[in-house]
Formats: structure tokens, sequence, C-alpha cells
């Protein structure tokens, strides 16, 4: 996650180099048809991530207690125990919306970038567009302070993110590559 934006690259060998060949050989409009196409390449990713974050909303987390987890490090020291909380789920009680994961469904977007110190395709939350939550809201459970008090409470989050990506990269990356060479050989 760069710059504390989620996001997913499919990262293609020189895709700077391939659009600018593209623009020289078949010409603008191809070109331009190009990067439409490549810009498509996650609409699938998008509207799965979309129809998590239109799901009913989760219920409230209390915290009901702690147990011991054993912990291996990886790198072969001792394993430890490690006090870890757990949460039991309440009933959602919340009646009003502000909007919040309508405007964290409205910031994904897929993005070609082809500069000069990174290329490829991106698909990412804009937090400009859907605020802090893009990142809080993928988490299991969040904590937050309760509006108007110096109280926390623990919330269930909705993973949105990745469970989409790892099932659409491929076909996304496939999509990509057929764009690119359809592009090529002057049929975009």
């Amino acid at each position: 996650m760069a710059g504390g934006e989620p996001e997913i690259t499919i990262d293609l060998r020189s895709l700077r180099a391939t659009l600018a060949k593209v623009k020289e050989e078949q010409g603008p409009r191809i070109h331009r048809n190009l990067r439409k196409s490549l810009r498509g390449v996650g609409d699938d990713i998008i509207a799965d991530q979309k129809s998590l974050l239109s799901a009913p909303l989760p219920g409230m987390a209390q915290r009901t207690g702690k147990k011991l987890v054993r912990v291996k490090p990886k790198n072969g020291r001792k394993a430890y125990l490690r006090a870890v909380n757990v949460y039991e789920a309440k009933a959602a009680s919340r009646k009003r919306t502000k909007g919040m994961r309508r405007k964290v469904a409205g910031s994904l977007k897929t993005r070609v970038v082809a500069g000069k110190t990174r290329s490829g395709i991106r698909i990412q939350a804009n937090k400009n567009v859907g605020g802090v939550m893009t990142k809080v809201w993928n988490k299991k459970i969040f904590r937050h302070q309760v509006f108007g008090t110096d109280a926390y409470v623990a919330q269930y989050g909705q993973p949105y993110w990745w469970k989409p990506i790892k099932a659409g990269g491929v076909e996304a990356r496939k999509k990509a590559e057929k764009a690119i060479n359809d592009a090529l050989n002057g049929k975009g």
C-alpha cells in the first residue's frame, strides 16, 4: 500500500515504452483507445469490491475477554505467549448513515501510470474522496472514539479489498495483455 492508500499494481514491463510505440506506429486514436481499455481492466474487481461495500452493515464488536495465543517467531527465537482480545458480535443498532461506504465505493478507480519513475496499472482507493475510512473499513475490527465523549468502542469493519483482487487479478492481467496486443496489431 503505497502512500497510505490501499492499492494493487499490475506492473507490465515497460508500459511507458509500449504506449509510446503504439502512439508512434498506430497513431493517437489507437493510443487513446488503449489507455481507455487499460483503465477498464480493473472494472470487474472494482464491481466486486463495491458489492461487498453495499452488503448489510456489520454488527458492533463487544470485548468479552482475553485469550493467550502462542506466537512462534519466524527468526527461530523462543516461542512466547501473547494476550489477545476476544470479541462477541452484537447486532448493529445504527439506523442513520452518513454515506461513508458509498464514498469509499466511489473512490475506487483504475489508473494507468506511465511516468519516468513508475509505470503500471493501479487499482486504488483515493483517500481524498473516500476519507481515512478507505483503509480503516477494510480491517476486521477497529476502534474509534464515540462522538462527543472520551469513550472508545470496537466495531467490525468490512474487509472489501484483497478478496476481489486475489480472485480477479489473473483475469485483469490477461485483459491488459490482450488490450496491448490488440493495439500493437492495430485492432484498438
